[in-house]
């Protein structure tokens, strides 16, 4: 009897994942109280300001209007077409399918659809996306489009404002599936090395000792917050 190939869903790595959340809204809240002290700052010394020190009163029009910029951004960024946000991944016999928040299929991307490559040596390889801050591997795989053209498609499981604890094993499965159910396509030794094609994925889930570093990570930003709104105080008490 044929072993049934098992279904994979990708599971959030929830206090990582909360603690980058927090410290972007209170990077939200931190620069609305400095938005808040500039314009204080403008509207009790105004007249002062024309009058006496017109670089002052520039520099602190021109720092509000990029903070109220960088306020709208991080806020747009952390709410902004939630829908087609990707959140959910199943690996499962017929391919990955991708879903939003609300568990609406996004994305599919099924075995039977990928091609071999034209223009490559293989049909599926590891894809890297590096710069000077920031990295993230995905894997690369040949797809038709609507025109009938075969063009490379990345198979991502970097999620945006999400991190995975099992992205290894998802990306394992899904080599899997192509190993098992599209054995015609050319893997790269690449990825078969990568991901340990030969045997099972490392497990990866996390343990006390992760949430005890996430706990130590969120005491040190809280005393980070703490230092900057002593900054804040310090830089009023000086233009006063």
């Amino acid at each position: 009897m044929i072993e049934k190939f098992q279904t994979i869903e990708s599971k959030i790595s929830k206090p990582i994942t909360y603690f980058l959340m927090g410290i972007l809204w209170i990077a939200v809240i931190l620069i609305m109280v400095v938005i808040g002290v500039v314009f204080n700052l403008i509207y009790n010394n105004f007249r002062q300001y024309l009058e006496q020190d017109l670089g002052i009163f520039f520099t602190l029009i021109i720092a509000q209007l990029l903070l109220i910029f960088c306020c709208i951004a991080l806020i747009m960024a952390l709410t902004y077409r939630k829908k087609q946000k990707i959140r959910k991944a199943i690996v499962d016999e017929k391919g990955v399918t991708f879903y939003n928040n609300r568990n609406v299929i996004i994305e599919t991307i099924l075995y039977h659809e990928l091609q071999p490559a034209q223009n490559s040596s293989t049909d599926v390889h590891v894809s890297n996306t590096q710069n000077v801050k920031y990295s993230k591997t995905t894997l690369q795989i040949y797809l038709k489009n609507k025109a009938g053209e075969i063009g490379p498609i990345r198979v991502d499981f970097n999620f945006e404002l999400v991190i995975l604890s099992n992205q290894y094993d998802l990306y394992h499965h899904f080599l899997k599936g192509i190993q098992h159910f599209r054995p015609d396509l050319r893997i790269s030794q690449q990825a078969i090395d990568q991901y340990n094609l030969s045997s099972e994925p490392q497990k990866t889930e996390f343990g006390i000792f992760e949430y005890i570093i996430a706990a130590l990570v969120i005491l040190i930003a809280a005393g980070l917050v703490y230092v900057f709104m002593l900054l804040v105080k310090i830089i009023v008490d000086k233009l006063h």
